[in-house]
């Protein structure tokens, strides 16, 4: 068994996340309701939405759900259970999945990304199943841009190969879920705050790059200590129960530097803070920068930071911050700057060496999207 424990135990609560995941979102504002069998190819839009859901919606094999930037799709209790959908588990049975045995084109754009997110808001990690997707069409198949929170398994992947990519998944009971050849090809996210594993893989071999695995309340990234997957250039950090379990036993093990000269295991993944924009660490890195002299008026209020996990506030002060500062945006400070992997093929905008996060690599996203 490999646990490697943190020793913090503070939720770095980004306020604009905390607001999208404690609001309650009205059904009323709907403009369309789906559910159901997809039979044909089939397109949201952000026009026609947003998309209220209170049955379960399958998409069957052979057949393509577009959802184009800027689309919400609201995830309400379940109202309708159709007997002839397959139900993932006991917990399926009692909520609202969306299953993809087709095809799945949920890609966004970094102003406007996509977002699953539950009705009845409050925190709630287990609202709604969560997006399901099984023998889906591979590199067809992906999830970009995209914000999804309120979910038992936000995102689980079975016997197939999608790519994930730039995805906010953060609220939810568990985060990432590879489960038997899911073998998902995930990069620049970030996973945070979700209640048990940020990322749970078993028996299944997927490729995990340039991601933030953070914040999640029992384990950062859990293994069944079979499967063989790649786990490179990610940060991970501060999960309450450990960020590493049942994991290959070298990874954690800060045997380098890299060029930031931090500390870095074999595959060199960050154990190290990853300091988002606005949080108590970017104010105590700003108050201790001595080249920016005494300007106390830039120390952003540190008591903020210290939210415990699903103590949201909805104070003016915090949603003053909201609006300062992007989800999960790095701090100048961050260790995760320009500590991302070295291939050509993920670079950040400007052509640099990408970030880990949802902010780098976007060079990347671009290419793969043509």
């Amino acid at each position: 068994m490999n646990s490697n424990r943190s020793k913090s135990r503070f939720v770095c609560c980004l306020a604009a996340t905390a607001i999208v995941a404690a609001a309650a979102v009205q059904p009323v504002a709907a403009e369309e309701t789906v559910g159901g069998f997809i039979r044909k190819d089939t397109r949201w839009t952000e026009e026609n939405g947003p998309y209220y859901v209170t049955q379960d919606v399958f998409v069957v094999r052979g057949v393509r759900l577009s959802i184009m930037p800027g689309t919400r799709i609201v995830v309400g209790k379940l109202t309708v259970r159709q007997r002839d959908i397959p139900q993932n588990d006991a917990i399926d049975s009692s909520t609202v999945a969306i299953t993809v045995e087709g095809s799945l084109d949920c890609v966004g754009r970094p102003d406007k990304r996509i977002t699953f997110l539950p009705q009845d808001g409050g925190g709630r990690a287990s609202s709604w199943y969560g997006i399901v997707l099984k023998k889906a069409a591979d590199r067809s198949t992906q999830i970009g841009y995209t914000n999804i929170s309120g979910a038992y398994k936000a995102v689980s992947v079975y016997d197939c190969s999608p790519v994930i990519h730039h995805c906010q998944v953060d609220f939810n009971n568990e985060g990432i879920v590879c489960g038997t050849r899911g073998d998902a090809e995930v990069s620049n996210c970030v996973v945070a705050h979700n209640f048990a594993a940020g990322v749970k893989v078993a028996s299944a071999n997927p490729v995990f790059v340039n991601n933030i695995i953070a914040f999640n309340r029992n384990n950062g990234l859990w293994c069944d200590g079979v499967s063989t997957m790649t786990f490179e250039y990610n940060c991970v950090f501060g999960n309450a129960d450990g960020n590493l379990l049942d994991c290959d036993p070298e990874l954690g093990v800060l045997r380098k530097k890299n060029d930031g000269k931090d500390s870095v295991d074999y595959r060199n993944n960050l154990f190290r803070n990853p300091v988002f924009a606005g949080s108590e660490f970017d104010s105590v890195a700003v108050e201790r920068d001595l080249s920016l002299g005494t300007d106390r008026s830039r120390v952003r209020d540190t008591s903020l930071a210290k939210v415990l996990h699903n103590r949201l506030s909805d104070s003016l002060a915090l949603k003053k911050r909201a609006a300062q500062y992007p989800p999960y945006a790095l701090s100048r400070y961050s260790p995760c700057l320009h500590a991302g992997t070295t291939s050509a093929d993920i670079r950040n905008e400007d052509g640099s060496r990408s970030d880990m996060g949802m902010y780098g690599g976007t060079k990347f996203s671009s290419a793969r999207k043509k």
